[in-house]
């Protein structure tokens, strides 16, 4: 495996050499990569946001090597409970629509085993495949089985030369890491059953463009798929779009039902009503409002320092690496940044060294503006801490528009 960061010169579902560059970020550091408390600088790397004029997958064409994503992550999905209730509720719909109870369901990208406790509860003999140390830790701890390996066809042929083909094989939240998706689908025909089911999530392109969502774009997330963009690559494997539906995850996300083609499992209607809609997006509109947000939050939060008002932000999520770095907002304007992971405690966010607290510190010192960083959780986070705006603090929800949220409005 190369240790060396390289760009792509083709769209890596269609392989379109047709492909518009939509914006550049600069040099940017691993969203994930947070650093001792203090530390600025650290390893940069080009960070650009393209288009395919043939597909119309978003794509970042500058790869970094996968053991560097790893060795700067230690997320877990499981941390977050909005996560945990909705892969709580999905394993049972999903076991039941593809008849899986009973039979091999294979989960790749499992990570701390979020999805496959509730697929065993729902009855499937589930088996985990995931490169990382989270996954193999949590599958030790919890008595589920875990091919600690990417997935690819190769893989996919040890599953099913040990336990049989899957009716039900599910990735969530994958294809947007992987510079090869070709590799995972050819693993997905490998191991897949006739009439079996690939049931997985993406984040929507449509929801990026529809929320201005420039700070979910990092090296981690390599790409940001339209409905159109899957057919384009499951076809050549023969697997057919079956059903999509659009749920709320990840701010925004769309859960697909592939088949292989002779499947009896039919098509939905919505299926080619989300591609006709597709085609409406107005792309042009999304870079614009992506420089006037940029501009607009900093303005806010140097005005405010000017004015000598003290600015956090909240939450540690990647989004906030890119949200600071992209729109230059380093420790002179921002005072911390909090956040309840242990993990993340006590380090700093990448590039601006802007350092990392807990709740404590937001409760004992609280600032006069709080940035939610997380602002896909801003209901959560309002509701959390109402002692904040009752107390005349202010929040800033930088995205989908830049406004602010006092203890006036509800």
């Amino acid at each position: 495996m190369s240790t060396a960061m390289h760009t792509r010169t083709s769209c890596r579902v269609c392989g379109s050499t047709s492909l518009d560059l939509l914006i550049d970020y600069g040099q940017m550091p691993l969203a994930g990569a947070f650093r001792a408390a203090g530390e600025t600088g650290g390893e940069t790397f080009p960070l650009r946001l393209w288009r395919c004029n043939r597909c119309t997958l978003m794509q970042v064409l500058d790869v970094v090597p996968p053991e560097l994503i790893l060795r700067s992550s230690s997320y877990a999905s499981s941390a977050t409970g909005a996560l945990r209730e909705h892969f709580a509720a999905m394993a049972p719909q999903i076991v039941g629509q593809s008849g899986a109870a009973g039979k091999l369901a294979v989960e790749f990208g499992c990570n701390d085993g979020v999805l496959m406790r509730p697929l065993i509860a729902a009855g499937a003999k589930a088996v985990g495949v995931d490169p990382g140390e989270v996954a193999l830790q949590s599958s030790r701890e919890q008595g589920w089985p875990l091919l600690q390996a990417y997935f690819t066809e190769a893989t996919a042929r040890q599953i099913a030369s040990k336990y049989g083909k899957a009716q039900l094989i599910t990735g969530n939240n994958v294809f947007a890491h992987a510079d090869d998706v070709h590799s995972m689908v050819r693993g997905v025909t490998a191991l897949l059953s006739d009439e079996g089911q690939f049931v997985f999530e993406v984040h929507y392109q449509g929801d990026l463009i529809g929320l201005v969502q420039f700070d979910t774009v990092y090296h981690e997330h390599l790409c940001y798929y339209s409905l159109r963009s899957l057919v384009e690559l499951l076809q050549p494997y023969r697997l057919r779009i079956a059903g999509v539906k659009r749920i709320r995850t990840h701010s925004g996300s769309i859960r697909v039902t592939a088949v292989r083609d002779e499947c009896a499992y039919p098509t939905a209607p919505r299926v080619e009503e989300m591609l006709r809609e597709e085609r409406s997006w107005d792309v042009p509109r999304f870079v614009n409002q992506v420089r006037l947000r940029r501009a607009a939050l900093r303005k806010l939060v140097c005005d405010l320092k000017a004015d000598e008002r003290r600015v956090a932000a909240y939450g540690a999520a990647g989004r906030v690496t890119i949200l600071l770095n992209y729109c230059e907002l380093g420790g002179d304007c921002i005072d911390y940044v909090v956040d309840p992971s242990p993990q993340r405690v006590g380090r700093s966010v990448p590039g601006v060294g802007v350092p990392i607290v807990p709740p404590a510190r937001f409760h004992e010192t609280p600032p006069d503006y709080a940035i939610i960083t997380a602002w896909n959780y801003e209901a959560e986070i309002v509701a959390e801490e109402g002692a904040f705006l009752a107390n005349g603090g202010t929040f800033i929800i930088p995205l989908p528009e830049v406004r602010l949220r006092s203890g006036h409005r509800e």
